[in-house]
């Protein structure tokens, strides 16, 4: 007579590999179909926010900006404003600290735009360079800078800088649904 323990070893043995095929059949399915449904509607998603460097730039609150835009391969992404929602973006009030706590110029020639410098107060910088916006599948505005920001009283808040009269210009209330921008990161020290 087998003992217990001997027939149910043979047992899983016997069918272990085809639960093991089933599982995996499903996983893949459903990645396959949740992929789909992503290019269908043209989602962009990126799956590198793990590598995001930040700058202390002396601030009081201590809100640390990444060092660039989220980028996937070398690129920039441009996300519609609702997949900003678990996404560490600059609130509107850490970008009014910023604004009013750092350094800024402008670099380029005449009315041309090539990037905005800030020098937080312990002297580190970070670029903020031109990006465009993506508006209906194409990029426009390509001379100037945007990025979202969160705000607690407004939806789809972005930051819009651009050169006029060679000074620079300044806007965090640009707001449209239908647009993609990149995003920065920020996070507490």
């Amino acid at each position: 007579m087998i003992e217990l323990n001997e027939k149910a070893s043979i047992y899983a043995e016997e069918n272990v590999i085809n639960v093991l095929k089933e599982a995996f059949a499903k996983v893949y399915a459903d990645g396959y179909r949740d992929g789909y449904r992503d290019c269908k509607e043209n989602v962009s998603v990126n799956l590198h926010f793990c590598n995001t460097e930040f700058v202390d730039l002396g601030l009081p609150s201590g809100t640390l900006w990444s060092s660039d835009y989220e980028k996937d391969e070398g690129e920039l992404i441009y996300v519609p404003y609702e997949l900003t929602a678990d996404k560490s973006i600059p609130t509107k009030e850490q970008w009014k600290e910023l604004k009013k706590c750092a350094k800024w110029e402008f670099i380029g020639e005449e009315d041309k735009l090539t990037a905005v410098k800030c020098t937080g107060p312990n002297g580190n910088t970070l670029l903020f360079s031109i990006t465009g916006l993506v508006d209906f599948a194409k990029i426009t505005r390509s001379g100037r800078v945007f990025f979202w920001v969160r705000s607690a009283t407004e939806k789809n808040c972005a930051v819009h800088m651009w050169i006029y009269n060679n000074e620079l210009h300044e806007d965090s209330d640009m707001q449209s649904s239908n647009l993609k921008l990149p995003i920065r990161l920020v996070r507490k020290k």
